[in-house]
C-alpha cells in the first residue's frame, strides 16, 4: 500500500490531517516574525582608543599598528581597517562570511586587545572593543521640547528609556544627541599668579574637599553608629565658595574670588540632533532577535502615546524612521502579488483542463504554501520580501505536481480503471520522477544556500522557502490531490485526442525539426552565440534602490571644522529642505552617522565635520524630483562641502557606485597620485561627486620647547603639555554628584585664551615640582604645519580611497570600464610611485563577490542534479540532453531584458537559477514520458513524438501558470523584483520551446532516430482539441 492508497482509505484522518495543516499555516503566518528584508549578521566590531592630543601619524604609530598587529593572530578575521585621527584610534574588525557563532570569536578579540593595551602609550586610554556594531534600531523617535534645556530632556528621556525596556520584543534602546553636564571653573594666568596658585594645585584642592570617605564607626552601648566627615559638594554655590590658602598670607580666599564657575554643557559637544528645525534628543529601539517588527513597533508607540499623557507641556515624541511602517506597505504589496498570482494561476488552471481538475490542482497552492509557512520558524525564518517573492516564484512550480498526477490519474480512470486502482498506479509510477523533478529544482537553488557572502545569507529564505514548497507541492501531490481525484474526479467520456489542429501543427513543426536535427541544433547553437554577445548590452546593476520616500544625505565640511560650525552650517539646508512641500520630515545627525537604523546603513563613526540628514517625501514618487532639487540647491549654497544625496539600497550595503584603493606608504606621493587621478576621471561621462576618504590636511599648532631654557627655569616637556593641556582642553578635577549624575568640574582657561592663537604663547606653564610658572614663549616657540587629518588604513597597509558616484541613466560597471580605461596609462608609467598598488571596489566589486559566492556552490549544486539524472536514468545520454538544453535560455532572457530595460543584477541572476531549475524539471517529465513509451513497446520514433504530444499541454501549463503568476511581480514588483520576474518570463517563454523541440531533437541525435521517412499530416479545421471535464 502506497502513500496516496493509504490517504483514500483513512480519508477521514487524512482530510482532517490537510485542514490541520491549513490552519496552522494561517496561525504561523499571524505570529511568525515579519520584517522588510531578511536579518543578516554584521560580522564586525569596532575598537575604539582614545589617544588625546595625539597626532593622526603619532596614533597610527603607537596604538592603530600595534592593535592591528595583534589581533591580526586571530584566523577567523577577514579584514582589518582602520582610521587614525587626531586623539583617537577607529578599527574596525570583519570576520569572513562562513562563521555563524560570533561570540566566542569576539572573546578571542578581547583577550587580544587586553594583551596589547599593556603595550600602548600611558596616555592613552584603555581600548574599547564594540561588538554589537551590526545591531539595527529599527524605530527612531526624537523627544524634543522648545525651551527645555537638554539637562531636562536627558531626564524625560532615560524615564521614557527605562518605561520602553519593559515593552514585549524591545532589546535595547539607545540615546543620541544628549549633551554631558559639567561644571567649568574657567581662571586666567593673572589671577592664579596673583594668589600663588597652579591649576595642578586648584584641582588637588576641589578633589580633596569633594569626597565620601568612611571616617570609622563609635560604639555607644549596644549600638555601632556610622561615622561620616562631612565634605561633598551640595550645589554649585558650594564649589564657588571652595576655600583656598593663599601663600604668604593668613587671609582666606574663596574660589569665586580667582576663577569663574558656571554649570554648562560639554563644549565642543559629542553629538548633536535636530529633527524639523528643533534641538532634540534621538531615541533608538532594536528589536530582540527572532521578534516581529510590527506588534514591537505597535508596542512601542502605544506606550509613548501613554508616556506623552504624563509629559510636561511642550514635550513631544516624534517618530523619524519606522522600520515597521514599510514591512507593513511591503508584506501588504506582496501579499496582494501573491493573491493576484494565485487567482491568474487558478484561472490558467480552468481553461485548461476544466473546472473540476483545475480546482484540484489549484487546492495544491495553499496546501503547500500553508505547509511551507508552518515549518518556516525551525528554520528561523520570516516573513518579508525575498521569502514572499520565493512563494510567488514556486506558484508555477508547484502546481506542475498536481496537474501531472490529477491527469494521469484521469487518462487511467478514463480507459476504464478503478478509481483505487488508478490512483496507486499513477502514484507508484510518479513517485520518483515528481521527486527528481522537485530534488533537481531544490539543486539550481542550491548555490545561494551555500554561498559565504552577505548577499548569499540575505537570499537564503528565498532558498529554504522554494524547498519547503516544493518538497510540500511533492508530498500533497501524492496524498491530498488523489484524495480530492477520488471524490471529485469524473472520468472522460472519450479519450484525450492528438489530432485536433493545435496538435497537429506542434506534431508537423516538432517532424520537421526531427527530419533536420542537426541544422536545427546549429541554429539554436548560433542564436545562442548571439544572445550571449548581446548580453553585453544589458545594463549590469547589483541591488537597485529601493523605492521607499527616504532620501538620505551625507554631509561633510572640510576635515578640522568644529562640530558647531558644522551644525551652523547645516541649517541653511534643513531651512531649505523644510519649506520643500513634498517633504514631510528633516531629522538630522551631527558629529556622527546615528544608530545603524537599517542593514544597508553602516553609519560614520565619530567625526565632528560630518552631519547625517534622513528625509521622508510625501510619496516615494517625490524622491528623485526632491533629491534632484536637494542636489541643485547644495551646489549653490555651499562651496566646500562634499555630500551624497541618495534613496536607500534595497540590498546589503554598498559604500559607492565606484571606488578607486590607492595604496601605498608615502604620505606626500600618495596624495600626488589621488590628485592626478581625479584630475583624469572627472571629465568623464557619467562621473560624478568625486571625493576621497581621506579629506584635507588640516593644521597643527607645533610648540617647540627649547630644552636648555625650560631645564633652566626647571621646567620638563611634561610641564609643558600638562599645562597647555589643562588650559585649553581642561582638567577634570572630581565630579558634582547630583542624584545618579555624576558631573565632572574641569578647570580650563577663560575663552579668550583658549580661543585666540595670539594669546597661547603668553599663557603661564607651570612646573609642578619646582612650583614655578614662566610665560610660553620664554621656553618654546610655536609654528603651524600642516598633516593629515585622518590616515585609514586596509589590512595595515595604507589607503585612500576616491569615491565617485554614477550619473543617471549610467550603470557603475559602464563607467568603470571609461575609469580603469582612463587609468591604465597613467598607472603603468614612470610617473605612478613606486611600490604603489590600485584596486577597485565599489558596486562591481560587491556584485562580483557576490557572483563568485554563488558561483563557488555550483559544482555542488550541479553534481547533486547530475546525481538525481543519472540515478533516475541510469544513462549519460539522457542526462546530457537534459543539461544541454538550460544554456540555450540566454536566447530568451538577453532580448527580453534589452526590450523591457532591465537590469541584470544579483536578483536578475537568482530568476535565471530559478529558470534553470524549471527547464530541468521539463525536460526530466519529458525524457521520462519518452522511456515510458519505450517500454511500452514503441520504436524510438514513434516514443518521441507520443511523449512529446503527451506532454505539450502539462508543459505549456506549468510555462504559463508560472508566467502568468510573475506578471504581478513584473509590474508591481519595483526595481528590485521587476529584472527577475522579467529574467524568468522571457526566458520561460523562449525554453518552453526549446524543451518541447529541442529536447526531442537532441533525444533523436543521441539516440540514432531517423524521421526521413516521416511526412507531416494537413491539420483538420477543428478548434478545440481539449477534452470537456464533467
Amino acid at each position: 500500500m502506497n502513500i496516496s492508497e493509504w490517504c483514500i482509505k483513512n480519508n477521514r484522518t487524512a482530510g482532517l490531517f490537510f485542514i490541520v495543516v491549513i490552519f496552522a499555516g494561517i496561525f504561523t503566518f499571524q505570529s511568525i516574525s515579519k520584517l522588510e528584508s531578511p536579518e543578516v549578521p554584521v560580522r564586525a566590531a569596532t575598537i575604539i582608543t582614545q589617544f588625546p592630543g595625539a597626532s593622526p601619524e603619532r596614533v597610527e604609530r603607537l596604538v592603530t599598528d600595534k592593535i592591528e598587529k595583534k589581533v591580526r593572530e586571530i584566523s577567523q578575521i577577514d579584514e582589518v581597517t582602520s582610521q587614525s585621527m587626531t586623539g583617537v584610534s577607529i578599527i574596525t574588525v570583519m570576520l569572513e562570511d562562513k562563521y555563524k557563532n560570533l561570540q566566542p570569536i569576539w572573546t578571542v578579540l578581547r583577550n587580544k586587545v587586553d594583551e596589547v593595551a599593556d603595550d600602548l602609550p600611558e596616555e592613552a586610554l584603555t581600548p574599547e572593543v564594540n561588538d554589537e556594531y551590526g545591531d539595527v534600531f529599527g524605530t527612531l523617535f526624537t523627544i524634543q521640547g522648545e525651551g527645555y534645556s537638554y539637562r531636562e530632556l536627558k531626564d524625560y528621556a532615560d524615564d521614557v528609556r527605562d518605561a520602553l525596556l519593559k515593552v514585549d520584543l524591545v532589546a535595547k534602546v539607545d540615546l543620541y544627541g544628549t549633551q554631558q553636564e559639567q561644571i567649568f571653573v574657567e581662571f586666567s594666568n593673572a589671577r592664579l599668579a596673583e594668589y600663588g596658585v597652579n591649576p595642578d594645585s586648584l584641582a588637588n584642592i576641589l578633589s580633596s574637599q569633594n569626597i565620601i570617605q568612611p571616617s570609622g564607626s563609635i560604639q555607644v552601648g549596644p549600638e555601632r553608629i556610622i561615622i561620616e566627615a562631612s565634605g561633598e559638594y551640595q550645589d554649585v554655590e558650594a564649589i564657588k565658595n571652595t576655600t583656598l590658602a593663599s601663600p604668604g598670607s593668613s587671609e582666606s580666599i574663596y574660589l569665586k574670588d580667582i576663577a569663574k564657575v558656571t554649570r554648562g554643557y560639554a563644549d565642543p559637544p559629542n553629538t548633536m540632533v535636530r529633527h524639523n528645525g528643533q534641538k532634540a534628543i534621538l531615541m533608538a529601539v532594536s528589536m530582540a532577535k527572532g521578534g516581529n517588527i510590527v506588534a514591537m513597533t505597535e508596542g512601542v508607540k502605544k506606550r509613548l502615546t501613554e508616556l506623552e499623557l504624563t509629559m510636561p507641556v511642550g514635550i513631544t515624541f516624534d517618530m523619524m524612521y519606522e522600520e515597521a511602517k514599510f514591512v507593513e506597505n511591503s508584506i501588504s504589496e506582496f501579499m496582494g502579488n501573491l493573491m493576484q498570482s494565485f487567482g491568474f494561476v487558478v484561472l490558467v488552471l480552468l481553461l485548461f483542463t476544466g473546472i473540476r481538475m483545475g480546482l484540484i490542482a489549484g487546492a495544491l497552492i495553499p496546501l503547500a504554501i500553508a505547509g511551507c509557512i508552518t515549518l518556516l520558524p525551525l528554520f528561523n525564518i520570516a516573513i518579508e520580501q525575498v521569502s514572499i517573492a520565493a512563494l510567488i516564484i514556486a506558484l508555477g512550480m508547484m502546481v506542475d505536481n498536481g496537474v501531472v498526477v490529477s491527469e494521469n490519474i484521469l487518462v487511467r480512470i478514463s480507459n476504464g480503471q478503478s478509481r483505487i486502482d488508478a490512483i496507486r498506479e499513477a502514484s507508484g509510477e510518479l513517485f520518483i520522477p515528481l521527486l527528481a523533478a522537485s530534488l533537481t529544482t531544490i539543486f539550481a537553488f542550491m548555490p545561494i544556500a551555500t554561498a559565504q557572502s552577505a548577499v548569499g545569507e540575505f537570499c537564503y529564505s528565498m532558498f529554504m522557502v522554494i524547498t519547503l514548497t516544493l518538497i510540500c507541492s511533492w508530498a500533497f501531490s501524492l496524498t491530498a490531490v488523489p484524495l480530492m481525484c477520488y471524490f471529485f474526479l469524473k472520468p472522460q467520456k472519450t479519450q484525450q485526442s492528438f489530432d485536433g489542429p493545435f496538435y497537429t501543427r506542434y506534431r508537423n513543426f516538432l517532424i520537421q525539426m526531427l527530419k533536420k536535427p542537426k541544422i536545427f541544433a546549429a541554429a539554436i547553437l548560433g542564436l545562442f552565440v548571439l544572445a550571449v554577445f548581446m548580453f553585453q548590452f544589458v545594463p549590469q546593476v547589483f541591488f537597485p534602490a529601493k523605492d521607499q520616500e527616504t532620501v538620505l544625505v551625507d554631509f561633510w565640511k572640510p576635515y578640522g571644522t568644529d562640530i558647531t560650525e558644522t551644525a551652523e552650517s547645516i541649517k541653511a539646508l534643513e531651512t531649505y529642505l523644510l519649506d520643500d512641500e513634498a517633504v514631510t520630515d528633516v531629522g538630522i545627525v551631527i558629529g556622527e552617522g546615528g544608530p545603524r537604523w537599517n542593514l544597508g546603513a553602516s553609519g560614520e563613526q565619530k567625526n565632528d565635520n560630518y552631519a547625517f540628514l534622513m528625509l521622508e517625501t510625501n510619496t516615494p514618487e517625490d524622491v528623485a524630483a526632491v533629491i534632484h532639487r536637494t542636489k541643485e540647491f547644495m551646489k549653490s549654497a555651499y562651496a566646500n562641502v562634499r555630500y551624497t544625496v541618495q534613496r536607500l539600497d534595497s540590498g546589503p550595503a554598498v559604500a559607492a557606485d565606484i571606488q578607486i584603493k590607492l595604496s601605498g606608504d608615502d604620505l606626500p606621493a600618495l596624495f600626488a597620485a589621488k590628485d592626478r587621478i581625479i584630475q583624469l576621471i572627472e571629465p568623464l561621462d557619467g562621473v560624478t561627486n568625486i571625493r576621497d576618504n581621506w579629506g584635507e590636511w588640516i593644521k597643527k599648532l607645533v610648540v617647540d620647547v627649547n630644552q636648555e631654557q625650560a631645564k633652566r627655569v626647571g621646567l620638563t616637556s611634561q610641564d609643558v603639555a600638562k599645562s597647555l593641556k589643562t588650559q585649553m582642553s581642561g582638567l577634570v578635577a572630581t565630579d558634582y554628584r547630583e542624584d545618579n549624575d555624576a558631573i565632572p568640574i574641569r578647570l580650563r582657561a577663560k575663552s579668550a585664551y583658549r580661543n585666540d592663537l595670539g594669546n597661547i604663547e603668553g599663557l603661564n606653564v607651570y612646573s609642578y615640582t619646582q612650583n614655578v610658572s614662566v610665560p610660553l614663549v620664554q621656553v618654546a616657540k610655536t609654528k603651524l604645519v600642516w598633516q593629515p587629518s585622518s590616515i585609514r588604513r586596509e589590512d595595515q597597509t595604507r589607503t585612500l580611497t576616491i569615491e565617485t558616484d554614477v550619473t543617471e541613466g549610467t550603470t557603475a560597471t559602464e563607467v568603470l570600464e571609461k575609469i580603469q580605461k582612463a587609468l591604465n596609462t597613467y598607472i603603468g608609467s614612470e610617473d605612478w610611485p613606486a611600490g604603489f598598488g590600485v584596486e577597485y571596489g565599489g558596486e562591481d566589486e560587491s556584485s562580483k563577490e557576490a557572483n563568485e559566492s554563488i558561483a563557488a556552490g555550483l559544482p555542488l549544486a550541479f553534481g547533486c542534479l547530475l546525481l538525481v539524472l543519472v540515478g533516475q536514468f541510469n544513462s549519460i545520454r539522457r542526462t546530457a540532453i537534459i543539461v544541454l538544453t538550460i544554456p540555450p535560455m540566454m536566447i530568451g532572457i538577453t532580448p527580453g531584458l534589452l526590450a523591457t530595460q532591465a537590469p541584470f543584477g544579483f536578483m536578475a541572476m537568482l530568476g535565471l537559477i530559478s529558470l534553470m531549475g524549471i527547464i530541468v524539471n521539463n525536460a526530466i517529465m519529458l525524457i521520462d514520458r519518452i522511456e515510458t513509451e519505450r517500454k511500452d513497446g514503441l520504436e524510438v520514433e514513434e516514443a518521441i513524438v507520443s511523449a512529446a504530444q503527451q506532454r505539450l499541454r502539462p508543459i505549456v501549463m506549468t510555462a504559463t501558470t508560472t508566467i502568468i503568476g510573475l506578471i504581478p511581480l513584473a509590474l508591481q514588483g519595483g526595481e528590485m523584483w521587476r529584472p527577475m520576474a522579467n529574467t524568468i518570463i522571457f526566458g520561460l517563454a523562449f525554453a518552453t520551446v526549446l524543451t518541447l523541440v529541442l529536447c526531442p531533437v537532441l533525444y533523436a541525435l543521441f539516440f540514432g532516430a531517423n524521421f526521413s521517412r516521416w511526412a507531416v499530416e494537413e491539420a483538420p479545421v477543428e478548434t478545440d482539441p481539449e477534452i470537456e471535464l464533467g
